[in-house]
């Protein structure tokens, strides 16, 4: 253990049309096309989202040199949450990673690496989302996929505290 004093900032990020998103406090937006750095923690937390109260997961990527937090929110229902927390899950030490994101269509997707080897999902079999009928509206239910989620991001989260100690 040592003392040290933080110099960096926290930097929050978002992900828009195959971008991640700085907003700069001057106003405006810098795009990129990727975040690296040392993983240090997922977690998930409502937000303000067009007036509703929406879970999202937040990322935090360190930079390495131990400056600035990057936290990168993703929609906690997204596709895109999905792809990178299953490429994650399959690392056995998700320390040191690049998230890259791109547009494929009308979907923002993620190239996941660690350690500059390009991750895989851990799992292949992801349960589909179900149509239910509720109260004369039909609705989807991801609850079997999102419980899956929850247990990549627990996993990853294990690893992570293991590296740490």
């Amino acid at each position: 253990m040592g003392l040290g004093t933080t110099t960096g900032n926290k930097i929050y990020l978002n992900v828009k049309d195959g971008k991640i998103v700085k907003r700069e406090p001057q106003g405006g937006e810098s795009l990129f096309s990727f975040v690296e750095g040392n993983l240090t923690g997922i977690n998930k937390r409502e937000r303000e989202f067009n007036g509703e109260r929406v879970p999202f997961w937040f990322i935090d990527i360190q930079d390495p040199d131990g400056g600035d937090i990057y936290t990168m929110a993703i929609n906690y229902r997204s596709g895109l949450g999905l792809s990178i927390f299953n490429s994650l899950a399959s690392a056995e030490d998700p320390t040191r990673i690049k998230i890259e994101v791109f547009k494929h269509g009308d979907f923002t997707r993620a190239t996941v690496y660690n350690r500059g080897e390009k991750l895989t999902w851990k799992y292949t079999e992801i349960p589909p989302t179900e149509e239910v009928n509720i109260g004369g509206r039909t609705v989807k239910n991801d609850s079997n996929r999102m419980a899956l989620v929850e247990k990549m991001v627990a996993e990853i989260v294990d690893r992570i505290k293991m590296e740490m100690i």
